[in-house]
């Protein structure tokens, strides 16, 4: 799996360290290993600006021809390559526990894409 975050045009995920801690405790608290787990990042229809970004857990078995993998802070990332290049773009996933109400995984556009005031959706990378 990919550890070089320098992809050239090619769009990436990654995780700030915070949010890889959050996914192994998890993990953890699951009875799931590292080696066996895989953080899935993807986008469905929804939202105030046309598309919701979601996470889950999958396994090997779970992982798809068309995924792409990363690395980042030993936590295996999965994403579908289609999504990722059309819908997503690069993005970071972070995570804050700030304040009681606003807590979780928040996600950053790194290159292109607009999302709205809450973070909660956003708008595709390329016009579909």
């Amino acid at each position: 799996m990919s550890t070089n975050w320098s992809h050239g045009d090619e769009p990436y995920v990654r995780l700030t360290e915070k949010a890889a801690q959050v996914f192994k405790e998890s993990c953890e608290a699951e009875g799931k290993t590292l080696d066996e787990s895989f953080l899935r990042v993807g986008a469905n229809p929804g939202g105030c600006s046309g598309y919701k970004y979601e996470l889950d857990y999958n396994s090997e078995q779970d992982v798809r021809p068309n995924d792409l993998k990363f690395d980042s802070y030993g936590v295996n990332i999965v994403v579908d390559h289609t999504c990722l290049t059309n819908i997503l773009g690069s993005v970071e996933i972070d995570y804050t526990n700030d304040n009681m109400v606003e807590q979780g995984f928040i996600f950053r556009q790194m290159l292109n894409g607009k999302q709205c005031g809450c973070g909660e959706s956003f708008t595709a990378v390329k016009d579909l």
